[in-house]
């Protein structure tokens, strides 16, 4: 025992030693620090001499007429590393720093730091510490709370238009969404107006236990005194200069490293100038100084003449309206305990097998509704999780089919030839990879950076149809293409900038005017923060008339995917108002990871997409729209059919997945259900099985019934031809016949 104990423990630190000193360790981690600490593209020369000082333990600079020698000569050393990455050339240049493809977006909490820092946060007496709340919703980041072990961001990520076109990365733009750009600066706009509360979106605590409460005329506005008895925190900030032109400068050094354009300087100082008081024309500055790209980005913006382009009101709808939502269940679903087998079953495929293979990962037979297969399956009947009733009664009531062994392929694939078909091309197993490639499903990038929902509305846009792309879950791959997705936040709704009740709105044409045009040599990142904000207040001004003029009476369930399938049925109702042919929505959930505790929390999640979906349904039969719905689940990729150590399961290929509407013809289980003994055709090792079906197969009659032609299949699945035949789910299986 002793001996297996000693083994084990000298085994853990010999795979320890070789991921910490493998080759590509020390370039992986010199990039993500770089990028961390402000350049999000930066040179192969400059990460190779920060893996160099990183692996010597030491760096030598020669800024100054004495060589100064960074670290203590071990590799990993971090002072070495850090020092390496703050006092390279390619950091430290000026000239550099006017290069459009330089710097970064920065970070929300970075910047909301910064922020408070420039203006001399101090404490109350009564908080003496900092404390901010929500800040995860509001920002999209907050402290020691990242959503997965992939932290806030991905690396890779390039969001569409401007950046993804000049191929660059800018990780932080992931979570800079429409809603978190207006909440995260009104955070800020309310603490120059209130100090640290939460009155008109700020960060601090909960206003219903201050007095007094939050102002609502300008008669009940706050003194300086009262800030200080009721806010956590105030601003010390005390201007060296009283005159409006040193006052921006000063502000402008404090906030944005002197780099404000020149063009934006004037228009501040402008309205600096017309202040009725000197602490008017100091909140004025600070606000408009925020709202500007500089101070969201590391960029030189060099303005160009003009304004930008407004969006015209879309034509009067000449179709009836139809609507994809599509649910991602993020961290793949074990999908295997959502539907199983039950009984009438080949000896490999039956219940008693799939319960010797699953083990503890096994869903109960007794916790299993029973439906016919509908549809030739290894089994007659097929059961569904207990925790998904709605979604028994859906396929009983023919509006609601699944599809089984479903999966990323590339092309048909079998056993003996799934590594070297895949080697070089797929990083199988890989949520992150995994989840771009099922939101785009373009795996050789033939309409590089675009997502199928994206591509499914460009063809359609391309074809007459009002088209527009919705989402009210993250920033997703799946809705990139032409056209600029609208984002709208679950649980607070839509956000106007600056919602201070007794003041006027901050001026909508003066925020869009310090995001003007700029010039091809302006810094890419700060033009396309200026064309985000540009979007978000534009699209904001329609999207909330629109959803100021309709409500929906069906009460959904107070959980995050409820409100979010509570916020597309609102913005359904808004199709006539908007002028809509097409939506396509995305809508997300998460912890779907589960590589311990299987069974207690897929019940969990399970129940409340099971909720969330009746509410919705409901509300679509409410608007007699349902038979123009569908619904489509998906997941990066299915689990293992053996369970592992710890109560769970791991990362896998194939899955199940369902589809739902009032044109889908229900009650049928399609694909095929794999059979998950150990030496079946499809098991390559651990229980991960080949997909028999590609995510194509589902797609393609998606988007025939959304009004995609034949035609331009190809532009929406540009791997299609790839497959036989019938691995693609026809039409006329589908959708019923009057659709």
């Amino acid at each position: 025992m002793e001996v297996s104990r000693r083994d084990a423990v000298y085994e853990t630190d010999a795979v320890l030693d070789h991921l910490f000193y493998h080759p590509n360790t020390a370039p992986f981690i010199s990039n993500r620090l770089i990028q961390r600490l402000g350049v999000s593209n930066p040179s192969p020369n400059y990460v190779k001499n920060v893996a160099t000082a990183f692996c010597t333990g030491l760096f030598k600079w020669n800024g100054t007429a004495e060589n100064i020698v960074f670290g203590k000569g071990f590799y990993g050393d971090l002072m070495s590393t850090v020092s390496a990455i703050l006092l390279d050339s390619e950091f430290l240049s000026v000239p550099l720093d006017a290069d459009p493809t330089a710097g970064s977006m920065k970070e929300p909490l970075l910047k909301l730091m910064g922020f408070l820092r420039a203006l001399e946060y101090n404490s109350a007496p009564f908080m003496p510490e900092l404390r901010m709340y929500d800040l995860e919703r509001k920002l999209g980041q907050e402290a020691h709370a990242a959503p997965s072990v992939f932290s806030y961001f991905l690396s890779d990520f390039s969001p569409p238009g401007l950046l993804s076109t000049s191929s660059l990365f800018s990780p932080e733009a992931q979570i800079q969404t429409p809603p978190k750009i207006i909440d995260s600066i009104n955070g800020m706009l309310s603490f120059i107006e209130f100090g640290l509360v939460d009155c008109s979106g700020g960060f601090g605590s909960f206003s219903q236990f201050m007095r007094p409460k939050c102002p609502e005329n300008s008669t009940q506005k706050w003194t300086t005194r009262q800030k200080r008895i009721v806010a956590n925190g105030i601003s010390k900030y005390n201007p060296s200069h009283l005159n409006a032109e040193e006052l921006v400068d000063e502000l402008n050094t404090l906030l944005l490293n002197g780099r404000l354009n020149q063009r934006s300087r004037k228009v501040i100082v402008n309205f600096v100038s017309k202040a009725k008081n000197f602490e008017q024309g100091l909140h004025i500055a600070q606000k408009l100084i925020i709202c500007t790209p500089e101070y969201h980005t590391t960029s030189i913006v060099i303005n160009s003449s003009g304004n930008r382009a407004q969006n015209e009101k879309p034509p009067i709808p000449k179709r009836r309206y139809k609507a994809l939502v599509h649910i991602m269940l993020n961290g793949g679903a074990d999908s295997f305990g959502m539907l199983a087998p039950y009984s009438d079953c080949s000896s490999t495929t039956s219940y008693d097998e799939y319960s010797r293979i699953r083990g503890l990962a096994a869903v109960l037979k007794s916790n299993l509704i029973p439906i016919d297969a509908g549809h030739p399956q290894p089994c007659k009947k097929y059961g569904i999780n207990d925790n998904l009733p709605f979604l028994h009664q859906l396929y009983n009531q023919k509006d609601l089919l699944f599809v089984a062994g479903i999966g990323m392929l590339i092309g048909p694939t079998e056993k003996k030839n799934w590594e070297k078909l895949y080697a070089g091309k797929v990083q199988l197993f890989a949520h992150d990879k995994q989840q771009t490639d099922i939101e785009q499903v373009d795996v050789f990038q033939k309409y590089a950076g675009t997502g199928i929902g994206g591509r499914i509305a460009n063809v359609l846009q391309n074809n007459g149809y009002e088209s527009v792309t919705l989402s009210v879950g993250d920033v997703s791959e799946f809705l990139v293409g032409d056209a600029p997705v609208v984002f709208l936040d679950p649980i607070s709704g839509l956000q106007l900038l600056h919602p201070v009740p007794y003041k006027t709105r901050m001026n909508f044409k003066t925020v869009l005017h310090l995001n003007g045009p700029t010039t091809f040599m302006s810094g890419t990142f700060g033009e396309s923060w200026s064309r985000m904000i540009h979007r978000t207040l534009n699209n904001g001004n329609t999207l909330n008339s629109a959803l100021k003029a309709v409500e929906i009476t069906t009460a959904f369930p107070n959980t995050p995917l409820g409100n979010q399938m509570r916020a597309i049925s609102h913005l359904i109702k808004t199709r006539e108002i908007r002028r809509t042919e097409r939506d396509i929505f995305y809508a997300t959930s998460e912890g779907w990871d589960m590589h311990l505790d299987l069974d207690d929390r897929l019940k969990i999640l399970f129940k409340e997409l099971n909720n969330a979906l009746r509410s919705f349904v409901t509300e679509m039969k409410e608007q007699n729209i349902w038979e123009e719905i569908v619904v489509v689940q998906t997941s990066e990729f299915g689990r293992t059919t053996t369970p592992n150590t710890s109560g769970g399961t791991d990362h896998a290929w194939s899955g199940n997945c369902f589809l739902t509407g009032g044109s889908v013809k229900g009650g049928q289980i399609l694909g095929k259900y794999p059979d998950i003994s150990e030496g079946s055709p499809l098991n390559i090792d651990r229980g991960r099985i080949i997909p028999s079906y590609p995510w194509e197969s589902l797609w393609s009659p998606i988007a025939l019934f959304l009004g995609v032609g034949s035609i331009h299949m190809n532009v929406v699945l540009p791997n299609l031809l790839m497959f036989l035949d019938d691995q693609i789910l026809k039409f006329k299986t589908v959708f019923k016949s009057n659709c």
